[in-house]
C-alpha cells in the first residue's frame, strides 16, 4: 500500500500544471517581464524548450526598438535556439534578453534626444513595457500571451503581441494544425463561427477575416479556443487586438488534444 500511494504521489505530481514565474527586465526606459516555467510534464527538457521559445519572444519585443531592417525572425529564432540550446543556458539567454534591452533603451534615448534637437516633441521618454497572461496552465498544455507597447513619438504607440501554447510533456510549441486529427474540417468549422462574430460587428472589421494555419491562438481558462489578431491585421488600430472565442464544445468532436 505504501509503495502504491508513493507511485500514486509521484505520478500526480508528474501530471500537475507547471509553476509560471517572472523575470523582469528593467534598464532605463524598457522594463519587460518574461515568463518562465519550471516544472512541465515533460522535465527539465520541456522546461528548457518552453522557456526557449518565452526568452526568444522577449527578445522580440526588444528588438521593435531597432530598425526593421536588423530583423528576420526565422533567422533570429534559429540562432537563438542554437546558441542556448544546452539545458543549462537558462541564465545566459536572461543575460543576453537584459544586454539587448540595455541596448534597446539606449536606441531609445537616442531617437528621442534626435527629435528633441528639431524641436519636435515635448514627451519626456520613449518607452517599451511588457508583461504577460497565462491564460490556460493544464496537465499537459499550457498558453501564454506575452504583450506589449512601444511608444517612440505620434499621436500613439504600437502594440507587442504574441501567444503560444506549448505541449507540457515535450516542450514543443503547437500549431493550429497540430490541436486537431488528421482530416477533420477544423479550419472550416472554425471560419464559420468567426464569420458569426464577424457579421455581428462588421463595421469594425475591414472585411471577411478567415483563419489560417499560422495564425495566433491559445486556449482560454475555460478551455475555449481563442484565434487573435494584432492591431491592423483584420481592423483598425482602434479595435486593439481582436480576439474570437470557439466554445471547446463545438470542436471537442475533432480535437486530437486532451485541453484539461
Amino acid at each position: 500500500l505504501a509503495v502504491a500511494a508513493l507511485c500514486l504521489s509521484v505520478c500526480s505530481a508528474a501530471l500537475a500544471a507547471p509553476a509560471v514565474k517572472a523575470y523582469k527586465v528593467e534598464e532605463g526606459s524598457v522594463k519587460i517581464t518574461v515568463p518562465q516555467v519550471k516544472g512541465a510534464a515533460g522535465g527539465k527538457f520541456a522546461d528548457h524548450r518552453i522557456n526557449n521559445s518565452l526568452n526568444f519572444y522577449a527578445l522580440q519585443e526588444l528588438y521593435k526598438a531597432f530598425p526593421v531592417s536588423m530583423r528576420n525572425d526565422e533567422v533570429m529564432r534559429a540562432a537563438f535556439d542554437k546558441t542556448f540550446s544546452r539545458q543549462d543556458s537558462g541564465d545566459d539567454a536572461r543575460d543576453f534578453i537584459e544586454d539587448v534591452a540595455k541596448v534597446a533603451s539606449f536606441k531609445l534615448r537616442c531617437d528621442l534626444e534626435d527629435v528633441k534637437q528639431y524641436g519636435g516633441t515635448n514627451v519626456e521618454s520613449y518607452d517599451l513595457q511588457g508583461q504577460y497572461t497565462v491564460h490556460f496552465n493544464g496537465d499537459n498544455l499550457l498558453s501564454v500571451e506575452q504583450q506589449g507597447y512601444i511608444y517612440t513619438g505620434g499621436a500613439h504607440g504600437m502594440t507587442l503581441f504574441n501567444a503560444a501554447t506549448f505541449d507540457l510533456t515535450t516542450g514543443r510549441e503547437l500549431e493550429l494544425a497540430d490541436l486537431f486529427k488528421n482530416g477533420s474540417n477544423y479550419l472550416e468549422r472554425i471560419n464559420k463561427e468567426v464569420a458569426v462574430q464577424v457579421a455581428d460587428e462588421s463595421r469594425m472589421f475591414f472585411g471577411p477575416v478567415e483563419v489560417k494555419n499560422g495564425d495566433t491562438f491559445y486556449f482560454n481558462k475555460n478551455g475555449d479556443l481563442v484565434i487573435a489578431y494584432e492591431p491592423y491585421e483584420v481592423s483598425p488600430y482602434a479595435a486593439g487586438i481582436i480576439r474570437f472565442t470557439i466554445p471547446c464544445t463545438q470542436l471537442e468532436d475533432i480535437l486530437a488534444v486532451e485541453v484539461k
